[in-house]
C-alpha cells in the first residue's frame, strides 16, 4: 500500500458525525405557540396593573398639588396683607395700602375660591364684598369691587367642605370627625352645630396672624381657632388645608 492511501485511511478513521457528540436537531427548536401565548398574557396582566397603579398614584399626585395650590393662594393673601401689597380700587379711585387680602369660600361654588382685597383696613369688615360666579371678567371675578381672582379646581376635583373650627372641644386635624368640632357649609359634628354659608380667612398687617369670619361671625360674634378646607379627588381621595389664627398654613 502506498503512503498516499496510508493517509487517506487515517482520514477516513477521523471522521465523525454531529451525532456523536450527543446534539440533536430538537434542541435548536424556538417557542412553541402555547410557550408565547402565555408570555403574551403574563406580560398583559403585568401591564395592566402597572396601569393601575400609575393612575391612583397619578390622581393623589394631582390632588396633593392641588392641596398645595390652595395653601399657596392662602401665602399669597398672607403676603400682600403683611407686605403692604398696593391696591387699585374701582372707578379710577387712587391706590390705597390700607387693605386686607384673603380667600373667601362659598357653598354656592364647591369648585371656585376668590382672591380679594378687603377695602379699609382696620376698619374694613374683613369678609369679601365682591362677587363670583358663572359670568366672569378675565380674571374671573364678577365685578372688582373686591375681587382679584378666581381659582378653579379641574380634573373633577371639589372643595367637599370648609369649616371654622371652633374654640373649644375639637381634637385636630388628623382626628376622625366625631372627635372635631367644627362648623361647616354641611352638617357635621356635633350634629347640634350650625352650619355656615361661606368663609373668609383675611391677613391684615402688621400682624401674619388670620382673621376668620363667617357668616356666623357676622350673626352672633362667633369666634374661630382655625379654618378647614377639605379637598375631595373623584377617586375618594382627600386632603385638608388648614390655617391658624396664628398664621401657620398646613396640609394632610
Amino acid at each position: 500500500m502506498s503512503k498516499i492511501q496510508n493517509k487517506r485511511l487515517r482520514f477516513r478513521d477521523l471522521r465523525f458525525s454531529v451525532s456523536d457528540f450527543g446534539f440533536r436537531a430538537s434542541s435548536c427548536r424556538g417557542f412553541a405557540l402555547i410557550e408565547l401565548l402565555i408570555a403574551v398574557v403574563l406580560f398583559g396582566i403585568i401591564s395592566t396593573f402597572i396601569l393601575i397603579a400609575y393612575g391612583k398614584v397619578s390622581r393623589q399626585l394631582f390632588l396633593t398639588t392641588l392641596a398645595y395650590e390652595v395653601a399657596l393662594s392662602f401665602r399669597e393673601a398672607q403676603s400682600y396683607g403683611v407686605s403692604v401689597h398696593q391696591f387699585q380700587a374701582v372707578g379710577g379711585q387712587p391706590e390705597t395700602f390700607d387693605v386686607g387680602y384673603g380667600l373667601h369660600f362659598d357653598r354656592g361654588s364647591m369648585n371656585t375660591y376668590a382672591l380679594f382685597s378687603d377695602a379699609g383696613g382696620v376698619s374694613g369688615n374683613g369678609i369679601f364684598d365682591g362677587s363670583f360666579g358663572t359670568s366672569y371678567t378675565a380674571n374671573g371675578c364678577v365685578s372688582l369691587a373686591e375681587c382679584l381672582s378666581v381659582s378653579r379646581l379641574e380634573k373633577g376635583n371639589l372643595i367637599y367642605k370648609f369649616c371654622g373650627v371652633l374654640p373649644l372641644g375639637d381634637g385636630g386635624r388628623d382626628v376622625p370627625d366625631k372627635n372635631k368640632n367644627e362648623e361647616c357649609n354641611i352638617n357635621s359634628l356635633p350634629a347640634t352645630n350650625a352650619t355656615i354659608s361661606f368663609l373668609d380667612v383675611t391677613f391684615l398687617r402688621p400682624n401674619p396672624d388670620a382673621i376668620i369670619t363667617t357668616d356666623r361671625t357676622l350673626a352672633i360674634g362667633q369666634k374661630y381657632k382655625s379654618a378647614r378646607i377639605y379637598l375631595i379627588a373623584p377617586s375618594g381621595d382627600k386632603r385638608v388645608v388648614e390655617v391658624n389664627t396664628t398664621g401657620e398654613i398646613s396640609i394632610k
